[in-house]
């Protein structure tokens, strides 16, 4: 919408005029009686005034509703120049352009050749953004005749207008809001302004977080949540707090942009965090209530690699360092930089948890329970941390069961069973809205009188939200969106999880113990023949058993290396998913790495067997010993990824062992050579068993049908005989076992919102 004011006379907006005469004030709103009617969800029934006072037109706020000009909050704001008003919220409130009769809203520049300014974090570019998420080259604006447009220059983090990442080049106009990196700037004319800086130079910013009736309805009928209203300015500690069952953490996780609500809206620095997730999800930093750290790694260890996905890759790691110091400074950590995570205390691991989330700054900061299970000094300590991380100008929510140190928080929103508001407002008011100063009567008042309670909450607010559509202006946080590449993020995760298998020496000497005793298990049997002729009658199976034994010990020991992988650091994985690991470059490192062992214990444990049974000859294409290594190697990996599927499908870690033993049991009666699968379906069920395929594969390797022909396994086994046709069917079955388990496993761990 665009409206003209001349100095005084007349307005018009779009195609109409409306005449001024003696009047000195316009209004602009919602409802019918307005001179200028916007009918949109973010503009009140009457929300501005235009009024002429002092030799001056003034923009008005009415009753406080939402103006923005350049970023700011403004509530009177006197119009010398042309000037563009957001009546709400920059992401998705409607602009009014106002200007003087003398002048014209400008839509370019004057200039008939286009003027470019580049953004980037360098300080060649013309607009130089020192912000570590901002690539070097980041975007660029090109102004000229007819055109106004913002052109993304291959940026990690990418460029966003109004909260959506453009690709390539998009068109942009006056009061468009461009993010770049970790950086807000408003489109004014030919120039990108900071959306911290007001037009008349207050240091103020349009921040804060607004919780707008929220509701959260599940499996139809159900509530969890019931028109929450929560405002939280920059510099500000709120405490949720209420009754077990109540939606504190359902709320927390809503106002965080993993949940999605039923109805309402939550605003955070002016954006909707639901309808422009993909900007906003690394400004706000969430610490669940289970640490996300790998507790066997160092406290350096693990923050650089979170380091390493969250941060740009082109910052050099000499920066990355500089901002892990200033964390862990800030959070009282520094002394512990070279402490395992396993020998910090509670309250020290908390603050880790809480360190991970600071190292790309974000402005708004959620924990879920970061007391639960220490202390009353380490209590007392994590809330001290929270209140000073919040008067560094963060906007922190803690969802919490502790009440003793309630009074460090500047506000407390109480919820009742069902998600109803109870109480919100400062602690001291707690007392002489509930009548009562004991916690333990009033947690017992509301979760039996959940309806009743709300009834006196509407009452003390007027039956209405008395915060909504208002924001506390503050000075600017550092917030980041980082992006780095699918390459960078398989490499830093296959990097860290080598780190882990190095860092745990039991786990360390199981995975080389194992492949040793399975290689043993195989001189056990009984035998000289080795892979030669089995013609003895009491060793006719010979290298019959010896393939069982390798194949199976090559399904147990790729099971069992990952079974318990990813379930094990779930919620670590949920948490960096949501900051913008890929789940394509986290599987990728893990089969990558897990591959990589599974093929040195498979060749421990062959070599170990030729040492005591010889070299097998013949084969498909006369390299035996090689086809037989190869074969044990690719059940090995396959099963590997069999691991990796239960372990995305169970809940715990104490869930793996009942499908473990039952799918070993199962591929040992199945692989074949323990009998003939000559029954009507049961060789057709062994197809979905990877160890059919690979003793199969196994057999080839050595000829075992000329090898055994004693055994009444070998009669009519024509999938055993050294084929190149035998050996593509093998190698495709166990291909497409392993993919399709791959993919399995990658969609369970896609995000669901």
């Amino acid at each position: 919408m665009t409206t003209t004011v001349p100095m005084p006379g007349s307005v018009s907006v779009e195609s109409c005029v409306y005449a001024l005469g003696d009047t000195t004030r316009l209004t602009v709103g919602a409802a019918l009686d307005n001179d200028i009617v916007v009918d949109h969800r973010d503009v009140r029934e009457h929300h501005l005034a235009i009024e002429w006072r002092d030799d001056t037109w003034h923009l008005v706020s009415v009753d406080g509703a939402t103006l923005v000009v350049s970023g700011a909050l403004v509530v009177d704001f006197p119009i010398t120049s042309t000037t563009s008003v957001h009546l709400g919220p920059p992401a998705s409130a409607p602009i009014l352009v106002v200007a003087l009769a003398t002048e014209e809203v400008e839509h370019g520049s004057p200039s008939d050749n286009p003027s470019v300014t580049l953004i980037g974090r360098g300080p060649t570019n013309d607009l130089a953004v020192d912000d570590v998420l901002v690539s070097r080259r980041h975007a660029r604006l090109v102004v000229g005749p007819g055109e106004r447009h913002l052109e993304d220059l291959g940026s990690v983090n990418g460029t966003f207008v109004n909260g959506h990442r453009i690709f390539g080049r998009a068109a942009v106009t006056d009061g468009d809001l461009v993010t770049v990196g970790n950086t807000d700037l408003i489109v004014r004319g030919g120039d990108l302004l900071a959306a911290g800086i007001s037009a008349v130079g207050s240091n103020t910013a349009w921040g804060g977080l607004q919780v707008e009736g929220i509701g959260l309805v599940v499996d139809r009928t159900k509530e969890l949540l019931h028109d929450v209203d929560l405002v939280a300015g920059p510099g500000t500690l709120t405490a949720l707090v209420g009754p077990s069952g109540a939606g504190k953490s359902t709320l927390s996780k809503i106002v965080a942009g993993l949940t999605a609500p039923t109805s309402g809206r939550v605003l955070f620095d002016g954006h909707d965090v639901h309808a422009e997730y993909e900007s906003l999800r690394t400004r706000i930093g969430m610490v669940p209530q289970h640490d996300v750290l790998h507790r066997k790694l160092t406290l350096r260890q693990a923050l650089r690699f979170a380091a390493e996905l969250r941060l740009p890759e082109d910052l050099p790691e000499s920066e990355r360092d500089r901002v892990i110091a200033g964390v862990l400074d800030e959070l009282q950590l520094s002394e512990h930089l070279d402490t395992r995570v396993d020998a910090l205390s509670g309250g020290q691991r908390k603050r880790a948890s809480v360190a991970m989330e600071l190292l790309t700054g974000p402005s708004l900061l959620i924990l879920d329970e970061p007391t639960s299970g220490l202390d009353p000094a380490l209590d007392r300590q994590v809330m001290t941390t929270l209140r000073r991380l919040a008067d560094a100008g963060r906007t922190v929510i803690v969802v919490t069961h502790s009440l003793t140190h309630l009074a460090m928080c500047d506000q407390v929103l109480l919820l009742a069973p069902g998600g109803k508001t109870a109480f919100r407002g400062r602690p001291d008011e707690v007392a002489p809205a509930m009548g009562n100063s004991d916690w333990a009567e009033i947690f017992s008042y509301v979760a039996s009188h959940p309806d009743d309670a709300y009834r006196r909450h509407l009452a003390r607010t007027n039956g209405h939200a008395s915060h909504r559509h208002q924001s506390t202006p503050s000075t600017r946080v550092v917030r980041t969106s980082p992006q780095t590449s699918a390459q960078r993020q398989a490499s830093t995760i296959a990097r860290r999880q080598l780190r882990l298998i190095l860092a745990d020496p039991g786990y360390l000497a199981f995975l080389v113990v194992m492949p040793l005793v399975l290689g043993l298990l195989t001189l056990v049997i009984p035998g000289s023949a080795g892979f030669g002729v089995n013609t003895a009658q009491n060793t006719a199976g010979e290298s019959l058993q010896v393939l069982v034994i390798m194949v199976i010990g090559a399904c147990f020991m790729g099971t069992a290396l990952t079974v318990r992988d990813l379930v094990g650091e779930r919620d670590i994985f949920e948490r960096e998913r949501a900051v913008g690991l890929r789940p394509g470059s986290y599987l990728t490192a893990k089969v990558g790495v897990y591959f990589g062992v599974a093929i040195a214990q498979s060749t421990t444990m062959v070599v170990i067997c030729y040492l005591g049974k010889g070299l097998p000859s013949g084969g498909v294409v006369g390299a035996a010993p090689v086809e037989l290594l190869g074969a044990v190697a690719a059940i090995a990996c396959v099963s590997t990824v069999v691991g990796l599927a239960i372990s995305a499908t169970v809940k715990s870690n104490e869930q793996t062992m009942p499908p473990l033993v039952i799918l070993v049991i199962s591929q040992l009666v199945f692989c074949g050579g323990l009998f003939r699968l000559s029954a009507p379906g049961l060789s057709q069920l062994a197809w979905l068993f990877p160890s059919y395929w690979g003793y199969a594969a196994s057999a080839m390797a050595v000829d075992l049908p000329s090898i055994a022909p004693l055994a009444p396994q070998t009669r009519g086994a024509h999938l055993w005989e050294p084929a190149f046709g035998n050996a593509l069917l093998t190698a495709s079955a166990l291909t497409l076992l392993g993919v399709l388990l791959i993919a399995y496993t990658a969609s369970k761990l896609q995000l669901k919102r």
